[in-house]
């Protein structure tokens, strides 16, 4: 019931079978096991000892199901993660969390958008690294497609920046050269090139571009995730209607333009006010937002970055997505029908008022 990290097969979901691949061909990953089948009886006995085995933690503890982290699928921030967990009793909450969100209300929803499934929930239990600066890297740029490495960091763990809760620093590497950073104080020159060079070599092993979280502690890059992007970038249907006033700009994140009557969200409690074919204005989304998400038409956020789950979410749902759009929710206005292009980055005026 207990696998070492180093030994996780395919039988334990492709997030662990990614990383203990990624072990012994002499990654920097944090130490751990798999619980392979946490519906069953017993484990909770063994946890104790297996978790003096990684030391006195804290300890991170994540999904990885069947389904989760494919080539197809990414389930992206839809199954439950827990950071800085302490206790053995700690972890056995976050364990049972993590095995039951597979039936949780935005993994329906995700499921019934791409019609993927994630089943059988393995767990993993890992060692916390200390980060000093942590985010996601994908080896080729999520809008246009360029042959590039894309890097959004933030100081300290990147469970903000998934989840999309801050605007990160971005570089952009085009082989040895960086273009000017977006953001500062984050990550220096030679760090990105150390998460770049990191990441290629993570394409190499695996045969095709990746989406790799990361950490920087004590000098090296820690490895936490790696998995393929699971969409290429795809071509507008059509342009944007320049002629339209600009109302907001942002990072463009998921491409394509669609239009529709702006709905201002404000949180989960007036998730009512949202209509099918809207366009989603909200401050950030979570994974609580999924079930929008599968009926939005455009996302519009004032915060987040192109590589947070949102945004992977939005280009796996084939919406397009404009983020860190700053003022999104003063400036647009509940029913005004809006232009997203999420090639752009732009958010413009449209003909015609719908109702309010």
């Amino acid at each position: 019931m207990f696998v070492a990290l180093s030994g996780a097969s395919t039988r334990c979901g492709a997030k662990a079978a990614n990383l203990a691949r990624l072990l012994r061909a002499g990654f920097a990953v944090p130490d751990g096991f798999v619980i392979t089948d946490p519906c069953a009886r017993g484990w909770e006995r063994e946890l104790a000892p297996a978790l003096r085995t990684l030391g006195r933690g804290p300890f991170a503890v994540r999904s990885s199901a069947l389904g989760e982290d494919g080539s197809a699928a990414s389930f992206a921030g839809q199954l439950h993660t827990t950071l800085n967990a302490a206790s053995p009793a700690e972890v056995a909450e976050a364990v049972r969390r993590s095995s039951g969100s597979a039936g949780s209300r935005q993994a329906a929803a995700y499921v019934t958008r791409t019609g993927h499934l994630a089943s059988q929930p393995s767990v993993i239990v890992q060692v916390m690294v200390a980060a000093e600066a942590a985010g996601v890297v994908f080896t080729r740029h999520p809008v246009t497609g360029a042959d590039e490495v894309v890097i959004e960091a933030t100081a300290g763990l990147g469970d903000r920046l998934v989840a999309g809760a801050v605007t990160p620093q971005r570089w952009i590497l085009d082989g040895g050269t960086s273009a000017c950073p977006h953001g500062g104080g984050v990550l220096t020159a030679r760090q990105a090139h150390d998460v770049a060079q990191v990441a290629r070599r993570i394409e190499d092993v695996f045969g095709c571009p990746q989406d790799i979280e990361w950490a920087v502690a004590g000098g090296r890059v820690w490895v936490l995730q790696a998995r393929p992007i699971t969409v290429a970038p795809r071509a507008a249907a059509r342009t944007a209607a320049l002629a339209g006033r600009l109302l907001v700009a942002g990072t463009a994140a998921s491409p394509g333009v669609a239009s529709g009557p702006a709905r201002v969200i404000t949180g989960p409690d007036h998730f009512d006010r949202f209509t099918p074919g809207g366009v989603l204005v909200c401050r950030t989304t979570s994974p609580v937002w999924t079930p929008l998400l599968a009926h939005a038409a455009a996302v519009v956020t004032e915060t987040g970055g192109m590589l947070a789950h949102a945004a992977i979410v939005a280009r796996e749902f084939a919406i397009p997505a404009v983020l860190a759009a700053e003022s999104a929710m003063t400036v647009l206005t509940h029913g005004q029908p809006v232009t997203v292009d999420g090639t752009r980055g732009t958010v413009t005026a449209a003909d015609e008022w719908t109702d309010r």
